[in-house]
């Protein structure tokens, strides 16, 4: 899909907020959620405040298999966009 640089950067900007807001510390988006720290625990809160947020569905197995922020965040973007159509 061809998701607008504008949303990405929305949705990107969103997940490191929240993951920051969730984790108490600032994370750079190449980074994975589990190697960056987060359990199971930590996973479904991000899930979901971003779920809420974004008003899009995202679950704990997307943080899981997120290879990065940077990636749960354009998976968001698409289904935003997908949504919106």
């Amino acid at each position: 899909m061809d998701v607008t640089v504008e949303l990405r950067e929305h949705v990107l900007t969103s997940v490191l907020d929240t993951a920051h807001s969730v984790y108490g510390q600032e994370l750079a988006a190449e980074i994975d959620p589990i190697t960056a720290g987060f359990d199971s625990i930590a996973s479904l809160q991000l899930a979901s405040v971003l779920e809420e947020e974004l008003g899009v569905d995202c679950t704990l197995e997307d943080v899981f298999d997120a290879s990065s922020f940077a990636g749960l965040a354009d998976t968001l973007a698409e289904r935003i966009d997908a949504a919106s159509r």
